[in-house]
């Protein structure tokens, strides 16, 4: 864990500006660390007080980097069914994967799996790994990770991916730090180069001003997690073949001191805009709540959903369901409507992975034109009447 000494800390702010991950603040004249802190060291390496140091976090450089070999995808089974960022995941993997020519493997954690071991070989995984046990009915971090740092120690694949969900952001940091292993949490961009198999993990650094992209070049295995809805899944072919390995399971993989007495799955406010193949988003250049009105109207006329930007969820005009960025949720829609959005690189990693962006904006040189496809310089109080009444009138014709 990263320790602060009080006592040596002066509340200079440095380890706040080289935080790369926004883990740090200065609060009272003291630095605080959040739950984002990664373990990185940047901030012990740039304290000129020595007022932070790590303990318990020394990590075991593989020399050997040649007995690593392959790509693997954690894919999260919960409540009976796959989450989509899985097969996101096996469709990055699957380039990954050939570009290193080695065989691309998906580990199955849960209970009562059924077919969804063939579904990953037919989304582009060579080889399952499936540990399905009721006992693993209920996710706890002891169990899963138990069993996948187990499958990893004996494997010895040279990357590690999962979702960056809640279930990931719980699950993988653990299991690096039982490994020893370097883990950038999520990304939206992954690579591989070529002459060292050395995996390129870009994300959003810096409070979301900057893309950083990570390498871990000297240890494995590289581990990722990655937003959903920023890679494209493969399509389901039922022709492909692969192998599914069922993971013999001991006892105290098992064990956990936590005892799930009941899973609820709260009811979603509003629809889920992760889901809709339509949004149109609202932002600041709406000027107040009242706004959102034309927003409304926009979606419904195109059976579409509303979503918005952090400052107009900040400003308390629209609830936080409905946001979309860094902060928000990751959304990847056949259409994005921008109206009144700046562009702001927190809330492009957000949406940049849309099929068609529109941006409708008075500043020209808004830096949401720069990711459109289609841009309409102008007032959005005049624009989106006149483009609400011409979509429900070739819908009467």
């Amino acid at each position: 864990m990263l320790i602060v000494d009080k006592e040596l800390c002066v509340g200079c702010g440095i380890c706040e500006d080289s935080c790369a991950f926004g883990a740090i603040e200065v609060v009272d004249g003291i630095a605080v660390v959040s739950e984002a802190c990664t373990l990185c060291g940047a901030c012990v390496d740039n304290c000129e007080v020595e007022a932070l140091r790590l303990e318990g976090v020394e990590k075991n450089v593989q020399v050997d980097l040649d007995n690593w070999n392959g790509i693997w995808v954690y894919c999260e089974y919960r409540s009976g069914s796959l989450s989509s960022v899985s097969l996101e995941l096996l469709g990055i993997g699957r380039k990954l994967a050939d570009a290193r020519g080695v065989k691309l493997a998906a580990v199955l954690i849960g209970a009562d799996t059924g077919d969804t071991a063939d579904n990953l070989i037919a989304h582009g995984a060579d080889i399952v790994y499936r540990a399905d046990d009721p006992g693993l009915a209920y996710f706890t971090d002891e169990t899963y990770g138990a069993v996948l740092t187990d499958l990893i120690k004996q494997h010895q694949p040279e990357v590690v991916l999962a979702g960056a969900t809640a279930i990931g952001r719980s699950l993988i940091p653990g299991v690096a730090n039982t490994l020893g292993a370097g883990l950038t949490a999520d990304c939206t961009q992954l690579d591989i180069r070529a002459d060292d198999g050395a995996l390129l993990q870009t994300r959003p650094a810096f409070g979301g001003n900057i893309m950083a992209t990570i390498v871990c070049p000297s240890s494995r295995p590289q581990m990722s997690t990655v937003r959903p809805n920023v890679m494209k899944e493969l399509e389901y072919d039922a022709g492909r073949t692969g192998e599914i390995v069922d993971v013999a399971l001991e006892p105290a993989q098992l064990d956990s001191k936590v005892r799930v007495l009941e899973s609820v799955q709260a009811e979603n406010d509003d629809v889920n805009i992760q889901e809709s193949d339509i949004l149109v988003g609202g932002g600041r250049g709406l000027d107040s709540e009242k706004g959102f009105e034309l927003i409304r109207q926009l979606a419904s006329s195109l059976n579409g959903s509303v979503s918005a930007s952090r400052a107009v969820v900040d400003a308390g005009w629209i609830g936080y369901p409905h946001q979309v960025g860094q902060t928000g949720k990751t959304v990847a829609p056949k259409l994005y409507i921008a109206c009144g959005i700046s562009g702001a690189i927190q809330h492009v990693a957000g949406m940049q992975s849309s099929e068609t962006i529109v941006a409708i904006n008075r500043d020209e040189n808004a830096p949401i034109f720069d990711v459109a496809d289609f841009g309409i310089v102008g007032d959005l109080f005049e624009i989106l009447p006149k483009l609400i009444s011409k979509i429900e009138g070739y819908q009467k014709s």
